[in-house]
């Protein structure tokens, strides 16, 4: 796995970037989900007022990055691909211009950030009560470690990636 330091991503092949949001956030963020998962499952019993609303954000946070993650890697990001292999003759699309999927995405990434916010709240920034058992501590490291990953993931994507191709496909259409 090639991981890109801040400033040579800025500067990397669109495809690289690709391959380093892919192998270091999306691989992270699908393990995440289904280890918290795990976590919240494992924790159902406990008498914590928090944690059935917290289980109902998380679960609404996975429900959208599943299907999320799935249309970068089989729609949008194969199309940024094929467009950097030859700027000159856009690949044909399902979408239009390249700034449909992406608003979509921007969207979704939106409403992921409002998610997360909400898990902060409810969490008070992932900090465990003093009493919390090891378990609650290690649900709360967790859920933290994937917002972190996250915001990192979506400034990649919104930050770098999008702006970018939009720029890439707007050079190829003049």
């Amino acid at each position: 796995m090639k991981i890109l330091p801040q400033n040579s991503a800025e500067q990397a092949r669109l495809g690289d970037l690709i391959a380093h949001i892919e192998q270091s956030h999306h691989v992270f963020t699908r393990s995440e989900l289904d280890r918290i998962a795990d976590m919240l499952d494992v924790m159902k019993g406990a008498n914590i007022p928090s944690l059935v609303e917290i289980k109902c954000c998380f679960e609404e946070l996975r429900a959208d990055l599943i299907p999320h993650l799935m249309k970068e890697e089989r729609i949008l990001f194969p199309y940024i691909i094929a467009l950097e292999r030859d700027p000159t003759h856009p690949p044909a699309s399902c979408f239009g211009s390249i700034s449909n999927p992406i608003r979509m995405m921007l969207i979704e990434h939106t409403a992921v950030i409002n998610l997360l916010k909400k898990l902060r709240a409810l969490t008070e920034e992932y900090r465990a009560a003093p009493d919390s058992d090891a378990d609650m501590c290690n649900l709360y490291a967790a859920l933290a470690g994937l917002d972190g990953d996250l915001m990192q993931h979506i400034h990649w994507e919104d930050d770098v990636l999008f702006p970018q191709a939009l720029q890439m496909e707007s050079a190829a259409t003049l």
